[in-house]
């Protein structure tokens, strides 16, 4: 680890990875983990074994998320910060009402719209198109597609109304 870069924080958010270079001058394609306008106005990020770095511009095309980092202002200087990860703090992030960062999510009851116990939700694996909710219910692992209307987000939990059969043992 370079000794002039601090510690990473413990309580940041992943936003996703720069990928490649944008233009000649110094932007970088973000790949971004989630949507990308709740990153709108953010003003630094800390980039994986660089630090915090100021963000001068950030714009969304089409599916395609640009960034301007810091001191980076031609072509070359990009080719360092290519597969680095990139995080955010968390408060500077702006989620709409009914929008929730994944990990938030992580521990939270899983139940039945009756509120009959379906477990507990373990993780949320990406899949492309629709992310899995991964279940704990009793001994197993259910996988269950984070699709509305079947699966709501309440406050303090996770409500799914299951396929037959899906949480049979």
């Amino acid at each position: 680890m370079n000794p002039e870069i601090p510690e990473q924080p413990t309580d940041l958010v992943s936003i996703g990875k720069l990928t490649q270079a944008f233009g000649r001058d110094g932007a970088i394609k973000l790949r971004t983990s989630g949507d990308p306008t709740h990153l709108r106005g953010i003003k630094q990020v800390w980039v994986e074994n660089k630090g915090w770095l100021a963000v001068r511009k950030l714009e969304i095309h089409n599916a395609v998320t640009i960034i301007k980092l810091g001191e980076i202002y031609h072509r070359p200087q990009t080719d360092e910060f290519r597969g680095l990860e990139v995080f955010a703090a968390k408060e500077a992030i702006k989620l709409p009402t009914g929008v929730h960062f994944y990990h938030d999510l992580i521990g939270l009851p899983v139940v039945a719209p009756d509120g009959s116990s379906l477990g507990v939700l373990k993780s949320i694996m990406d899949s492309g198109f629709a992310d899995i909710l991964v279940v704990k219910y009793q001994n197993k692992e259910v996988l269950v597609p984070l699709q509305a209307p079947y699966v709501r987000i309440l406050e303090n939990s996770i409500e799914i109304e299951p396929i037959t059969g899906l949480f049979d043992s």
